[in-house]
């Protein structure tokens, strides 16, 4: 007790700054952990050692067309089989070589199989990226497949190019040998980064602060340049795969590593879809599942007036918008539209913008309350095979207790945001504060 105590203190007196990055970084592994991040990662390894061989064929055909890669051409693949694999990559280049040239030999019903590889290695990297962020839908199909085209084709353009220059500034500098070994040992990482910004950017469908892409993109590429250390240390001082496995040991080693880079650009992803969370002062963890239910109805409450004061003027309310002017959490906002548009209180129109469905004349607090799944209804003799005498009993109470709701709840929703105007208006002219519809939550 007394240590824990003692930890605490210790926590206490850091920093406000660390402090908060702390928090920030044991919320973002708390969502890991929740979302199911190590087995997402396990599919996104298993995916991806089926689609790196077309991936790799596309992007270095696409470096041959152009004269001007030609020269960085040997550097560009030696750097991405290096830190493909940072322990083995002499192995896994030799044999990704040979693949690749007999992918280029193949028919075009072979090169369509291989394309649609890749298209599901997108895909699933689209799915475990919604999840994160709560996106329940995904981009039209469309718009999907032509988005995971420009990637596939411009990132190794964006990378030549940048080789290329990087090589020209380094000749026009005449930089001496030991700046040329430095530039070589940050590219790696500036690449790295650079990379996953722009995937936490661009593939889920949520809009995403190039800030918070940023932290989670640099975030990640650390840990990935740490964790080449340390796996090459581990493999190097424990050769446990090359003794259990002898000649085939670059084959789970590659797995291995594999998986522990989707996990990190997973973490990197958490991270960034946990910050505005945290800016936002959130009220839970987790989404409205986390919260009691008088909580929940504040908030289904709260954007329902904010869609009954759009739809005065006549237009809709995006996401975003909500998620700054309710102050409870992106999170929160998500899964509370979305069983509000399960339960036909709110809908999305084609441009993205969210609008009240139900008139709000007439629907009651009663009604949410029985849309949001919190009324005591339901046949208690439809439990499975259950029979007691002490039902009928409580059958009765169960009726007494609805009935009562059903009375005290009976005001409609815009009486209720009508009274509220009304007494923030009065309390205006006196000079006293407005009191606010948003009562303060706390976690569950």
């Amino acid at each position: 007790m007394t240590a824990r105590r003692g930890w605490a203190e210790r926590v206490r007196h850091l920093p406000r700054g660390l402090l908060d990055a702390v928090s920030v970084l044991g919320h973002a592994l708390a969502r890991f952990s929740r979302d199911n991040c190590f087995q997402a990662a396990g599919s996104l390894t298993y995916t991806a050692l089926l689609a790196i061989v077309p991936m790799l064929t596309v992007t270095f055909a696409i470096f041959s067309a152009f004269p001007a890669f030609e020269e960085v051409r040997e550097d560009a693949e030696r750097l991405v089989i290096e830190n493909l694999v940072p322990t083995v990559s002499d192995v896994v280049r030799s044999n990704l070589d040979r693949f690749m040239d007999n992918a280029a030999a193949m028919t075009g019903f072979g090169v369509i199989g291989l394309t649609v590889t890749t298209i599901l290695l997108f895909f699933t990297i689209e799915g475990s990226f919604n999840a994160i962020w709560r996106a329940s839908e995904p981009r039209p199909l469309v718009v999907r497949l032509l988005s995971f085209w420009a990637v596939l084709t411009v990132a190794p353009l964006l990378f030549g190019t940048s080789m290329s220059l990087s090589s020209s500034m380094l000749a026009d500098f005449q930089a001496t040998g030991q700046a040329v070994e430095w530039f070589r040992f940050i590219l790696p990482g500036l690449a790295e980064a650079a990379a996953l910004t722009l995937m936490y950017l661009s593939i889920p469908n949520r809009v995403v602060l190039w800030k918070d892409a940023l932290v989670g993109g640099v975030t990640a590429a650390v840990l990935l340049e740490l964790s080449k250390v340390g796996f090459g240390l581990y493999i190097t001082l424990f050769p446990t795969y090359e003794t259990i496995y002898g000649a085939l040991s670059v084959i789970p080693i590659f797995l291995v590593w594999l998986y522990l880079v989707w996990s990190i650009a997973l973490l990197g992803a958490e991270l960034t879809a946990t910050l505005p969370e945290w800016r936002s002062g959130r009220i839970t963890q987790v989404g409205p599942e986390g919260l009691l239910s008088a909580q929940r109805i504040v908030v289904a409450i709260a954007i329902l007036k904010e869609l009954r004061a759009a739809a005065r003027l006549g237009v809709g309310i995006r996401r975003a918008t909500l998620v700054n002017r309710i102050p409870v959490g992106p999170t929160v906002i998500d899964g509370m539209l979305e069983q509000l548009r399960a339960a036909h209180w709110v809908a999305r129109t084609t441009k993205g913008a969210w609008v009240a469905s139900r008139d709000l004349h007439a629907a009651t607090l009663y009604d949410l309350q029985l849309s949001l799944g919190m009324g005591l209804r339901g046949n208690l003799r439809s439990v499975g095979r259950l029979e007691a005498g002490w039902q009928d009993r409580l059958a009765c109470l169960f009726a007494e207790v609805e009935a009562n709701d059903a009375r005290i709840l009976g005001l409609t929703l815009e009486e209720l945001f009508r009274d509220g105007e009304g007494r923030r208006g009065s309390a205006e002219e006196e000079g006293g504060p407005a009191q606010s519809s948003m009562p303060a939550a706390t976690p569950s």
